[in-house]
C-alpha cells in the first residue's frame, strides 16, 4: 500500500530529477550559445544558425523544468543548485571546446560540489 510519505517521498525525487534536467539543458544551452558565437558575431546572420535556436530552446525548456523545481522544493535548497551550472559548462568548456582547465579551477569546482552536498543534506 502507498501511504502519504511514499508519495511525498516520490515528489521529492522528481523535483530533484527536474533540477538535474533543466541544469543540464541550461548548460548545454551555454556551450550551444558559445559554438555558435565562435564563428558568428551578434548581427542578422545569427538568425541563420541552428545552435543559435538550439541554445535558446534548451534554455526555454530549462526555464519550464525550473518553475516544476520552485514548486516542489524550498528556495534555499533549489537556487543553490543553480550552481552545478557552473560544474557542468567548465567540463563542456573543457571537454566539447577544449578549452584549458587549471588545477585552481578544478579545486573550485569541488568546492562549489561539496557546498551543493552540504546544502542539500542538511
Amino acid at each position: 500500500m502507498t501511504t502519504l510519505e511514499d508519495i511525498q517521498q516520490a515528489g521529492l525525487w522528481a523535483a530533484y530529477l527536474a533540477a538535474a534536467l533543466s541544469i543540464l539543458l541550461s548548460s548545454t544551452a551555454q556551450i550551444l550559445l558559445k559554438l555558435v558565437m565562435r564563428t558568428n558575431t551578434l548581427g542578422v546572420r545569427l538568425l541563420t544558425q541552428p545552435l543559435f535556436y538550439a541554445g535558446f530552446l534548451a534554455y526555454g525548456i530549462s526555464a519550464l523544468l525550473w518553475l516544476k523545481v520552485l514548486a516542489k522544493l524550498p528556495l534555499v535548497v533549489a537556487y543553490p543548485l543553480v550552481s552545478l551550472n557552473f560544474v557542468f559548462v567548465a567540463l563542456g568548456g573543457t571537454l566539447v571546446l577544449h578549452e584549458r582547465a587549471s588545477w585552481q579551477m578544478v579545486v573550485g569546482l569541488l568546492l562549489i560540489f561539496s557546498g551543493i552536498l552540504v546544502i542539500t543534506r542538511g
